[in-house]
């Protein structure tokens, strides 16, 4: 009886633990505008390899995203490749690659757009920094980079716009607040992934859990005493 009765509470125990949440995940995503008026915008195969790094802010990475122009509307739209790097670079061992085409509604340079990248729920390092990289196959593309310029004024509209990285390109024609130790600018660009987060039991869960402890608690108090000898 008290054997059967072991084994049902311990099912019980068991049952609960089968039925405890699995591990949750919330989404989030970082958003980065540094030139929103668009007046400032690079071609990528000139600058290419042209990259953005950035602080991972989650536990996996879902999708990277560029917003993007052209100067060269005439050129072929070819594909452009994204690379993803550990570490503040723009070379090593690639942890994803893709390629990807520009949308049809980018006809001019007053016309813009964003393109997002698919990723497989990418696993990284919180905290841990990365570079998203571009290369292309033709003029075509436009990467928007700030902050503004006003060419009027010859002032800049803005200053960086995000601390946690910067736009990366060994060009030497690259605007020159984005070179050396004094650059300060980025993409405009984004990163969505998710928070993995401890799973919590449900209030039904936990009734139950507490149901099969009891039970192993009560069958263990109802056990035959055990004589102990002091003496022999």
């Amino acid at each position: 009886m008290s054997i059967a009765f072991h084994k049902a509470a311990l099912a019980a125990v068991s049952l609960a633990a089968l039925t405890v949440p699995a591990v949750a995940t919330a989404a989030e995503t970082l958003q980065v505008v540094s030139g929103p008026a668009g007046t400032r915008k690079v071609t990528v195969s000139a600058a290419d390899p042209i990259g953005q790094s950035f602080s991972a802010f989650t536990d996996t990475i879902s999708s990277i995203g560029f917003q993007f122009s052209t100067l060269n509307p005439t050129a072929a739209n070819t594909s452009l490749t994204l690379s993803l790097f550990a570490g503040e670079t723009l070379s090593g061992t690639s942890l994803f690659t893709q390629s990807f085409t520009l949308p049809s509604s980018i006809t001019s340079r007053d016309t813009s757009a964003w393109v997002d990248i698919a990723l497989p729920n990418l696993a990284v390092t919180m905290g841990g920094f990365y570079t998203a990289v571009l290369t292309a196959t033709s003029d075509r593309a436009a990467l928007l980079v700030g902050p503004d310029y006003n060419v009027s004024t010859g002032q800049f509209s803005g200053g960086d716009a995000y601390a946690g990285g910067k736009l990366l390109t060994n060009w030497t024609g690259i605007y020159a607040n984005c070179k050396g130790a004094a650059n300060n600018c980025d993409a405009n660009f984004r990163v969505t992934g998710d928070l993995n987060a401890a799973a919590v039991p449900e209030p039904a869960t936990w009734a139950l859990m507490l149901l099969g402890f009891g039970a192993v608690g009560a069958a263990l108090r109802r056990r035959p005493a055990v004589a102990v000898k002091a003496l022999a």
